[in-house]
């Protein structure tokens, strides 16, 4: 018998029913609920409940985002610039989980304080205008992934209908384009506390050098999956493989990147050699194995490549390589890359990235 069918990532059980069998479902779900506040954070998954809600309950359908300092610059004017169309109620509650110890120490539970702080908002203007039941956007394909912010939702009664309905992440997205939500084909979002590594503590100051990292190398033309991780004074940027492939074969972005984070406050510069992956931070709650000495083992690896000269030390959670410029040039070739990749993770490297200092 085959196993679980693998969905952006995340096992769900096989479903005979289609997008569109499930929105009708949804939309029994919604009906009897009458008013409602769905927390909507600008992403498909919510747009698409908001819209789907209020195809159902009218003006008793209540979007509300938080005004949030873990948002990048720009995310709620996009969030409100989705719904206009619509003609959707659209709330905006200020939340300030930065102020909350038990967050800002970034624990691995950290979304469930994000998550609280929301969702307790959610309840006081729920009160004030009335309102029957609170809903959030997580899909079914969710529940494969680490999510503490459902524990909070538990907590609070809130209620997840595309979930309940069955509706995967790729369900929400022809569905959302089948709507015209112009964010259908968007890429997840993610707060940008979501860029520091669980225990490193997420500050304003952090916040606000990530968002601006992340700026400064989208306007090298890279797409919208970008990661910036903050590892204190390092950072490691995530890119998909084409854009990898391009940065590792441009000296001229490579200088530019590393002298830009560098005027950030960052004091080493990295790219990650696995590329972009959702939740890449959270590959620290599964054990590494290996040997412990993975330095000397990319060493070695890179040695066999030809890739000399080759200089790696460890980081923080960072595997990190200095080549000459020849060698991060040829670093383009996936292949490359996937073998010191593999050497490290064997020898149980958490991340292995090239500083972009070039060696001398």
């Amino acid at each position: 018998m085959s196993g679980p069918i693998l969905i952006d990532g995340a096992p769900v059980e096989a479903d005979p029913r289609g997008p569109q069998a499930k929105l009708a479902d949804l939309e029994e779900l919604l009906r009897p609920m009458g008013r409602v506040l769905i927390g909507y954070s600008g992403g498909v998954d919510s747009a698409l409940l908001v819209v789907a809600t209020h195809r159902v309950l009218g003006a008793d359908a209540i979007a509300v985002t938080a005004d949030s300092e873990s948002y990048a610059e720009g995310e709620l004017e996009l969030a409100a610039e989705v719904l206009r169309p619509f003609g959707i109620r659209h709330e905006v509650v200020r939340t300030g989980e930065l102020d909350n110890p038990d967050y800002a120490a970034n624990p691995v539970n950290r979304c469930y304080y994000c998550k609280s702080e929301l969702f307790s908002h959610m309840t006081a203007l729920a009160a004030e205008l009335q309102v029957d039941n609170l809903l959030f956007g997580h899909n079914a394909d969710d529940r494969g992934d680490y999510r503490p912010g459902a524990t909070a939702a538990r907590e609070f009664g809130v209620r997840a209908p595309l979930q309940e309905a069955g509706l995967t992440k790729r369900d929400v997205r022809e569905l959302a384009r089948r709507m015209g939500i112009p964010v259908w084909d968007r890429p997840a979002l993610a707060c940008l506390s979501s860029r520091f590594p669980y225990g490193t503590p997420v500050t304003r100051e952090g916040l606000r050098r990530v968002d601006a990292a992340e700026n400064r190398v989208r306007a090298e033309g890279f797409g919208s999956d970008v990661r910036v991780r903050h590892h204190d004074d390092v950072a490691r940027i995530e890119l998909p493989a084409d854009d990898l492939a391009r940065l590792l074969s441009d000296r001229s972005v490579r200088d530019r990147l590393r002298a830009a984070l560098v005027d950030l406050g960052y004091a080493r510069v990295t790219a990650d050699l696995r590329g972009f992956r959702s939740g890449s931070l959270n590959e620290v709650l599964r054990s590494p194995g290996g040997d412990g000495e993975p330095a000397a083992a990319v060493r070695r690896e890179a040695s066999g490549l030809g890739l000399d000269p080759c200089e790696c030390g460890e980081q923080g959670q960072i595997l990190w390589m200095r080549l000459s410029e020849e060698a991060g040039d040829r670093l383009a070739q996936d292949s490359l890359r996937t073998a010191l990749v593999s050497a490290g993770e064997r020898a149980g490297a958490r991340y292995i990235a090239l500083d972009l200092t070039p060696a001398s």
